[in-house]
């Protein structure tokens, strides 16, 4: 599991491990629940259009559109696999998974993009989203 405790460097190892264990096992639980419970880090929108989360403060969203295929937010494991993607994007913000999941826009077809550009990266559809990486709710 990953810890606000410990450095960026091995929740990030933590993170990447589970990405590579959902793509050996797409249905590895274990995995979703160590990656939902990591920090990611969710770039600064610059050039990127928007999605607006700030209900209260919150968070707005980068969002690449690519119609028709994809309109999705990319987050990064690591400093270093952002800048590889979006190197042009020089601040991000660090949030746990399974938060962010918890509070994902209701869009039906806003994706995410977990490590894009990256051979272990993983893309997950909105409802996918909520329900594999949100912690449950009572």
């Amino acid at each position: 599991m990953c810890d606000n405790s410990i450095p960026e460097e091995l929740f990030a190892a933590a993170a990447q491990d589970a990405l590579r264990d959902l793509h050996r096992a797409p249905d590895d639980l274990a995995a979703l629940d160590t990656l939902a419970a990591c920090d990611i880090l969710v770039p600064e929108p610059t050039e990127l259009e928007t999605h607006d989360h700030s209900e209260g403060g919150g968070l707005t969203l980068p969002v690449i559109d690519d119609p028709p295929r994809l309109r999705a937010v990319p987050v990064f494991t690591s400093a270093e696999r952002m800048g590889q993607a979006l190197p042009d994007i020089l601040e991000s913000h660090q949030i746990q998974l399974g938060l962010l999941a918890a509070n994902w826009p209701s869009d039906e077809d806003l994706a995410l993009l977990i490590d894009p550009g990256h051979h272990d990266g993983v893309i997950l559809t909105s409802k996918g989203v909520r329900a594999l990486l949100a912690p449950p709710r009572s």
